[in-house]
């Protein structure tokens, strides 16, 4: 039963693989990857230094510890690879003249979980929790409670990450028209 499963998870794995390969075959996505990676992580950074008074690079820089700018770090890289495949897959259909509701029902469901994703990445910062659970209303309390949790709540994004890259992967390999 257990080497079932390793081949079914091996299997998900090479599903991604092959796709970011046939993506980046173009070198503009390798780019378009890179530059969606460099913004989300600037982002990480950068939105707690605008948006908490006082606050600035230097301080920010050093209240992040190596676990934090390592899930960062992943978070980022797998939002610009997922961004990529979007465009990517959204170009060959359009190519293609099968850019239809349900493909650009995925691509923005897909673009979204990566959004959401990237958002639940602010859980290394407690001042950028307090700043987004402020504007949904939720109390310090839930910032607590997150940042008690940070390593769960990290780890979850990048898992949100995985299954918009599953999904992604997917379509572009031809497995499913629907995702």
């Amino acid at each position: 039963m257990a080497t079932n499963k390793l081949s079914t998870e091996t299997m998900h794995v090479k599903l991604i693989y092959f796709a970011v390969m046939k993506v980046f075959t173009e070198k503009i996505y390798i780019l378009l990857a890179l530059i969606m990676a460099a913004f989300f992580f600037d982002l990480f950074i950068f939105i707690p230094v605008f948006t908490i008074p006082g606050n600035d690079l230097k301080f920010q820089l050093s209240i992040y510890t190596r676990e934090n700018y390592i899930f960062m770090s992943l978070l980022a890289t797998l939002v610009g690879v997922t961004f990529a495949m979007q465009i990517y897959e959204a170009r060959k259909q359009k190519a293609l003249r099968k850019f239809l509701p349900p493909v650009l029902k995925g691509t923005v469901l897909s673009g979204a979980s990566g959004i959401f994703g990237s958002i639940l990445g602010t859980a290394s910062c407690a001042s950028c929790l307090a700043f987004l659970f402020g504007l949904i209303g939720l109390g310090a309390g839930s910032v607590f409670f997150v940042l008690k949790n940070q390593s769960y709540f990290l780890f979850g994004a990048i898992v949100l990450m995985l299954i918009s890259l599953y999904f992604s992967a997917r379509k572009i390999n031809n497995i499913c028209d629907s995702c």
